[in-house]
């Protein structure tokens, strides 16, 4: 399959040789049956050849020998030392992401192992480790909301215990050390408090149930006060979501696939995170129908496919890659092709944005699905018919939308008072 790259004898032998010369076949077919075009797949196999040559100088004779630390070495001898930390341009980065192909396909034709990944052990990690699995086992916590919120907001916090983590020292701990702690970490943390609180307070309550501190240290824990539906929905007007549309070129892949997505996002105030989970099978043709996915505790909707979704859409079918396995709509026009994330949404947005010349605070997924909702308002349609629209399963939370619904305030305000 080298030959589908490469042509020159002398480039095709010196590919064969050494410890990952009988991979490099299938290696180029794995980067092809992915999509890679020539330039992109000539500088990963270079660099894996020049990788492959490396180890031949070191005398590695068979790829079962190659351990992952030998990147390392291959970088710095390669690259050179490594810029001063902070450095925007890393020149090893490309490098590293095309050992990283070379090791994944080493890996799936079990060419090379499968590197162990090493376990730090912490002095609270006894306590920690136990509470996320109980997090996502009995609380049936989401993995996300598990990673990124609990877990590391919780490391913080113990690393501000130090060795008063450890199992013999947290069960001596007094009310005292721990309110300290708790002020330290509630002044210097970036997380918003409420958030801090409820975790933090869910975490001291597992401790006292499982008498792994003296007290319930919950109490501790300063309450937030909050308010519901207190912050106001942006929205956009129309004017500016036009000239985002009128500035996306729909002639090539990119554009058609952004455009489809925010006519979608457009016409029916979808959250980011069902466009990205938009399927083929969703898209009723013959019914002119399309389903949106419940998501949030909300509910799965099935509205009427409108003729300007419609026709970007299929503008964008007829530029997608044929031949993918994937059965969501929109992929990414770059090797490797995949379905586009929920958290590329947003990001294409505020590009989209920028392009056309548009400011606006607080540009993204979310204030696509705040101005739907706010047109739909100021055109008098019911609450009730919002709320189905966005899959809202209680209408109290589509009750925030009111606030801004100018034309119905209006008819209530009272008159200014006047001077007696």
């Amino acid at each position: 399959m080298l030959e589908y790259w490469y042509r020159e004898r002398r480039t095709l032998v010196d590919f064969r040789r050494g410890p990952l010369g009988p991979y490099f076949d299938g290696f180029a077919a794995y980067l092809k049956a992915r999509g890679y075009t020539s330039s992109p797949a000539h500088g990963i196999l270079s660099k894996c050849c020049q990788f492959n040559a490396f180890l031949i100088e070191r005398g590695i004779s068979r790829c079962r020998e190659v351990p992952h630390a030998f990147a390392e070495p291959f970088l710095e001898a390669y690259h050179g030392p490594a810029l001063a930390v902070g450095s925007q341009y890393v020149p090893s980065g490309g490098t590293r992401r095309a050992l990283n192909h070379l090791f994944a396909y080493l890996i799936q034709e079990r060419g090379l192992k499968r590197p162990k990944a090493r376990r730090i052990i912490k002095p609270y990690t006894w306590i920690l480790e136990p509470y996320l699995r109980y997090l996502e086992r009995e609380r049936q916590l989401s993995a996300r909301n598990i990673t990124y919120i609990h877990r590391p907001l919780l490391e913080r916090f113990l690393d501000g215990l130090a060795s008063k983590a450890c199992r013999a020292q947290f069960k001596k701990l007094k009310p005292t050390v721990v309110e300290s702690c708790v002020r330290v970490h509630f002044r210097t943390s970036t997380a918003h408090p409420g958030t801090l609180a409820t975790v933090l307070r869910a975490f001291f309550r597992y401790c006292a149930d499982r008498r792994y501190a003296r007290a319930d240290f919950s109490g501790l824990i300063p309450t937030m006060r909050r308010y519901h539906h207190t912050a106001l929905p942006k929205g956009m007007e129309d004017n500016a979501l036009e000239a985002m549309l009128r500035a996306i070129p729909t002639d090539t892949e990119l554009g058609a696939r952004d455009y489809a997505i925010l006519v979608l996002m457009m016409a029916y105030g979808m959250r980011g995170i069902s466009v990205a989970e938009l399927l083929l099978n969703d898209i009723d043709w013959a019914h002119s129908r399309i389903r949106v996915r419940a998501q949030k505790g909300g509910k799965e909707v099935m509205l009427p496919l409108l003729e300007p979704v419609g026709e970007a859409i299929v503008r964008y079918l007829k530029h997608r890659r044929a031949g993918t396995p994937f059965r969501e709509v929109f992929l990414s026009v770059c090797a490797p092709f995949r379905p586009l994330s929920a958290q590329a949404i947003s990001p294409l947005v505020q590009r989209r944005l920028k392009n056309a010349g548009v400011k606006t605070p607080g540009s993204g997924a979310r204030t696509l699905r705040h101005s739907w909702a706010i047109r739909a308002l100021a055109h008098d349609s019911p609450i009730k018919s919002i709320a189905d629209v966005l899959g809202h399963r209680y209408i109290d939370t589509t009750f925030i939308y009111a606030k801004a619904d100018l034309n119905s305030l209006r008819e209530v305000a009272l008159p200014w008072p006047g001077k007696r």
